[in-house]
């Protein structure tokens, strides 16, 4: 009777690893790209920092015609911005990322690069994976910014 309880743990450890490696089995990467333009309102300044809310639409691959919001803390001190962004395509399906980036003046524009890392999503975004870096120049006097983001997001649907 021991060896069989014994033969019947080790069955039960293999069928669990086998199971945990599919399910860890990295999501295939699909291109992730396209266009934004947005506006951005500032709030809750300090003497080093300041909250920016953007809010746009855009085209890209995967979302068709979306809409997103993020919002972020840009540090002054070294140019550097940190927070989060929600993409909404068409159908309403979401997208959530964290967003680390920086940005420098150049002439009367924000060149800005953000790196977004995709934390999960809803619909057919829900388990998705994946990271897209977002180049865009914003205006200080305008509040205006456009760009282009690029990237891979996991596969929709492959969670």
């Amino acid at each position: 009777m021991k060896n069989r309880s014994t033969i019947y743990l080790r069955m039960a450890a293999m069928i669990l690893t086998a199971a945990l490696a599919v399910s860890a089995a990295p999501h295939k990467q699909v291109p992730f790209k396209g266009a934004l333009q947005g506006r951005d309102a500032d709030s809750n300044p300090t003497d080093t920092t300041v909250v920016v809310t953007t809010t746009g639409t855009g085209i890209g691959t995967l979302l068709g015609q979306f809409s997103f919001i993020q919002v972020t803390t840009v540090d002054f001190t070294n140019g550097t911005d940190a927070g989060t962004a929600t993409w909404i395509a068409a159908n309403g399906d979401k997208i959530f990322t964290t967003i680390a980036g920086s940005g420098e003046q150049v002439g009367d524009l924000i060149s800005i690069t953000e790196i977004n890392t995709i934390t999960g999503g809803t619909g057919r975004f829900s388990g998705a994976q994946g990271s897209f870096t977002v180049e865009r120049l914003a205006s200080p006097t305008t509040f205006m910014t456009s760009g282009s983001f690029h990237g891979a997001v996991s596969s929709p649907g492959a969670h």
